[in-house]
């Protein structure tokens, strides 16, 4: 009886063992094939060089973003100033920095909400369809009939300017693009005989959706996510830009450049520096996404 024990024990043991390799020889696979993406490496090595820029800005800004010599106002890029100094005497490298942080955050936290909003609403309307997929799917029509930015505009004049309000209104102009994603992948899947087998266990619906079907989804998910955290920054930016996004002194890109347009006939510096990092974390996030979406296609595999 006792080796009998051990047999039936060990085999689910060697099942465990076989998914778990399986997994990490995929997880390794799409690895590779993004390393092999020499675009989507160089996004993924700026998008780092930005996130440990962001975490320890309090150590690479060599002034604090806020800090004023009004003596020093408008210094050209030099030793002491690398990226020169604003019409406040302020380290024009220091308020990048350290505006790496507002722009990670509102990127990051915004596609967040609008991930958890756009799966729930996805999946309900992907997997109850009917009456249900009609209201919903018609109410994200009428959201995505209006560009994002124009969305994200009319959110942010109604709540009020300030980071938390910028996010509220971008993550709410995004949540119809994962909702789509979403409910796209879940009729593709919600048919398939493994969910079939698990409704006749008597598996409840949301252990089916979060346990089977989402997982299924995670691949375009995550596509869509790194593309929209670069649309994120940049709609923070234009909304920071009209004065509708962070307010001064917060040191945020979009609100840099609204900042200095009045100076960019003698004063380029104070433009040109926030512009740059706007258009290099945009573009690396762009990258990324797009050797995501190829590493992950499984129709790519050779």
């Amino acid at each position: 009886m006792q080796i009998k024990r051990k047999r039936v024990q060990a085999v689910p043991d060697r099942q465990d063992d076989i998914l778990s390799l399986k997994k990490s020889s995929q997880a390794l696979e799409i690895w590779g094939r993004l390393v092999r993406n020499k675009t989507a490496m160089v996004g993924l090595i700026i998008l780092v060089v930005l996130i440990l820029t962001a975490i320890f800005a309090d150590y690479i800004a060599p002034y604090g973003y806020d800090d004023q010599v009004l003596d020093d106002n408008f210094i050209p890029p030099c030793a002491e100033h690398i990226f020169g100094t604003d019409n406040f005497g302020r380290d024009i490298f220091s308020r990048v920095v350290y505006g790496s942080r507002i722009s990670l955050q509102v990127g990051l936290i915004s596609m967040g909400f609008a991930v958890i909003v756009g799966c729930i609403v996805g999946s309900i309307a992907g997997y109850y369809s009917g009456v249900v997929d009609n209201i919903i799917m018609r109410i994200v029509d009428i959201m995505l009939a209006i560009p994002s930015i124009l969305l994200a505009i009319s959110i942010a004049a109604a709540l009020g300017p300030g980071l938390r309000n910028v996010m509220i209104a971008i993550g709410i102009g995004s949540v119809p693009q994962f909702s789509r994603i979403v409910r796209a992948s879940i009729l593709t899947v919600k048919e398939q005989e493994y969910i079939e087998a698990s409704r006749a266990t008597g598996a409840s619906d949301l252990r089916i959706i979060v346990s089977h079907i989402l997982p299924n989804c995670i691949a375009p998910i995550i596509v869509q996510t790194t593309l929209g955290v670069g649309n994120a920054i940049l709609n923070a930016a234009g909304l920071s830009f009209i004065g509708l996004g962070v307010q001064p002194p917060i040191p945020e890109w979009g609100a840099m450049l609204s900042a200095a347009r009045q100076y960019i006939r003698d004063y380029w510096w104070m433009l040109t520096f926030p512009g740059l990092a706007i258009m290099l974390t945009v573009f690396a996030l762009n990258v990324l996404g797009d050797g995501l979406r190829d590493a992950l296609d499984p129709r790519l595999k050779s």
